[in-house]
């Protein structure tokens, strides 16, 4: 149940639109999707993710020499006087959900790995580039201050306990196609805003760079009895958010 009314979402913390010339993506993002779409033929949400934290744990495709020199040639993103840090890329073949599942990121390595506790005693800014050629991202979001509604941490994500009549406070930002070395993407507070990537049919091609910084002490801590998240499971998400073998 949610406690009180909801507040709405900080201004600041609205996704904010990223255009960027990059020439390397020219070059190294085909060479990565082609990689990612042959594994993803074989797996069984028909998705496949190069995910460099997650190295050698059960059930990770670690074998993608293209995807790691997509890594180790654009290892971070300066913009808007910030560094963000490469944390994964992730193809789909087809659409993965139709219906947005709110959720915030525990973390920017993978999104689901993080401390769910120390969650509102961190920032997490996260920068999602849409490397697709054809296909827009859509990210769906709620204009809701995340501290205002009761919050549950299952299968690796912080998710809203009850999405019942948030219709009204659905926000959507769209992320153009790719054109050559012309990217587009979004940069928001991914622990703060409750999000969700949606695509059409053909699936999706993204990179993720992230950072994140410590706030310690802030208002609405995991130590205030009102805005404690519900933990019910820790449990790693090996589904199609990540990859399988």
């Amino acid at each position: 149940m949610r406690r009180g009314l909801l507040s709405r979402l900080d201004v600041a913390c609205h996704p904010a639109p990223v255009a960027l010339q990059v020439p390397f993506f020219v070059r190294g993002a085909p060479a990565a999707e082609r990689e990612l779409r042959s594994r993803a033929w074989y797996d069984f949400d028909k998705c496949c993710g190069y995910f460099p934290a997650l190295a050698g744990a059960d059930g990770i495709v670690s074998d993608l020499p293209a995807c790691r020199r997509f890594a180790a040639e654009m290892p971070q993103i300066t913009h808007g006087g910030s560094v963000y840090h490469f944390n994964f890329l992730r193809v789909s073949l087809v659409q993965q959900s139709r219906e947005p599942e709110f959720h915030l990121d525990s973390d920017s390595a993978t999104a689901v790995t993080g401390d769910a506790e120390t969650l509102r005693q961190r920032r997490v800014l996260r920068m999602v580039l849409n490397l697709s050629t054809s296909s827009p991202r859509a990210l769906h979001y709620l204009d809701v201050d995340s501290r205002s509604i009761q919050l549950i941490f299952r299968g690796g994500y912080v998710k809203v306990a009850q999405t019942e009549s948030l219709a009204e406070n659905v926000l959507i930002a769209v992320i153009p196609p790719r054109q050559g070395a012309s990217v587009h993407g979004l940069v928001f507070v991914s622990n703060r805003v409750l999000h969700s990537g949606v695509d059409d049919e053909s699936g999706h091609f993204i990179a993720a760079y992230g950072m994140e910084t410590d706030e310690a002490g802030v208002e609405g801590s995991v130590d205030d009895p009102q805005n404690a998240l519900s933990s019910r499971s820790r449990t790693p998400c090996w589904s199609a958010g990540l990859n399988r073998r």
